[in-house]
């Protein structure tokens, strides 16, 4: 089994391929392919790096959201923790097997949900590193820059090379996804760093199988909707969560294309339904039920509804007065188309459909070769 590196490029939505040629996709035809797959819905960072880390779908590893809210006890907290994960990472099997392995993260977010301090594995973000990593690899730019996710890349293939791990996962930031225009001088610079870190790297590392993908991708958005304020006009109460909601408002304002809607009133729920089904810029409405039956959810860590919207449309409650001059974001279905990049794989490329595709094959092969 060949030691493996996978690349999650934050916000890498099938249409930056229109804008910028990626010499790493150009470069590696041998074993290799390119191709669209899709995402997970919602289509945010938390739950599709956990199915690429697990292979599995939110139903069963549970996290379903970037954070997570509680009617009952009418408090929320951000899934940035590992106690969360209901599956075993690729990390936690090759852990239990002594078996090397290294996470870089540009957002810190994820190294502390991804690892616990069981995992025999090297670990680090460029948003919050240790002395030892600033020895290592000098003092990362801001996350809120777009040569953050070069040095991560950079940095990880240094240590990749110093200590030779059998698995390595690299997942960055989409700062510059958030804030610019595909086609915009600082959007191709962004890419074109990126691009020349990962040619860099399989370079070295030509002995590996490699996977290349995102978690989401990214919209423009112009069409705000207010869903309390909506169902309060029906004397309908209700708790309006945005799924995409993290520490990082800089990004996306809290503002995303779907959103968990938690009715105070179990009898209220199919007429709540109803009402936002009508609204302009909504494309689907689900219950708890559908959303297990139809999006893989976990119905014990959503809302009574999941509303997604239109292309256009994000969900929030701030004034309209308030909605950024420029916005782009995601969590709907319109972000969830993908590319995915193997470079020296094993297994044909009708096996991914998914990103979380990845993360099945790894485990699966695993466990058929220590079998």
């Amino acid at each position: 089994m060949k030691k493996t590196i996978v690349i999650c490029i934050d916000g890498w939505d099938s249409e930056y391929l229109d804008y910028r040629k990626m010499n790493f996709i150009e470069s590696n035809k041998s074993n290799s392919f390119t191709k669209i797959v899709d995402s997970m819905m919602p289509s945010v960072t938390n739950v599709n790096n956990i199915s690429i880390l697990t292979g599995q779908y939110p139903s069963k590893h549970g996290i379903c959201s970037n954070y997570n809210y509680s009617i009952e006890t009418n408090h929320g907290v951000y899934l940035e923790e590992n106690r969360y994960i209901q599956s075993e990472t690729i990390f936690d099997i090759y852990s239990k097997n002594d078996l090397t392995t290294l996470l870089a993260t540009s957002k810190n977010k994820l190294k502390t949900l991804i690892v616990n301090n069981l995992n025999k594995n090297t670990s680090f973000s460029a948003e919050k590193p240790s002395k030892e990593d600033i020895i290592d690899f000098g003092i990362p730019p801001s996350i809120y820059s777009i040569k953050a996710n070069s040095w991560t890349i950079k940095s990880a293939a240094k240590k990749i090379k110093e200590i030779n791990p059998e698995f390595s996962y690299i997942t960055l930031t989409d700062y510059a996804m958030h804030k610019f225009h595909p086609e915009s001088e600082e959007s191709m610079e962004h890419l074109k760093l990126i691009d020349e870190e990962i040619c860099n790297l399989i370079e070295q590392n030509m002995e590996y199988e490699i996977f290349i993908t995102a978690d989401h991708g990214m919209s423009e958005k112009s069409n705000l909707i207010n869903l309390e304020q909506k169902l309060n006009k029906f004397r309908i109460k209700s708790k309006a969560v945005p799924i995409i909601k993290d520490k990082h408002e800089i990004h996306h304002s809290n503002l995303g294309g779907s959103i968990y809607v938690y009715i105070h009133n179990s009898k209220d729920v199919n007429e709540s339904k109803k009402i936002i089904q009508n609204l302009k810029g909504v494309d689907e409405v689900l219950t708890k039920s559908e959303a297990f039956e139809n999006l893989n959810l976990k119905k014990e860590m959503i809302g009574d509804l999941i509303v997604m919207g239109d292309k256009n449309t994000v969900f929030g409650d701030i004034p309209k007065s308030k909605f950024p001059r420029y916005l782009r974001s995601h969590a709907s279905k319109h972000e969830t188309s993908i590319p995915l990049v193997a470079i020296n794989s094993h297994k044909i490329s009708d096996y991914f459909i998914e990103n979380k595709s990845i993360g099945s094959y790894i485990i699966n092969s695993y466990k058929t070769l220590v079998e």
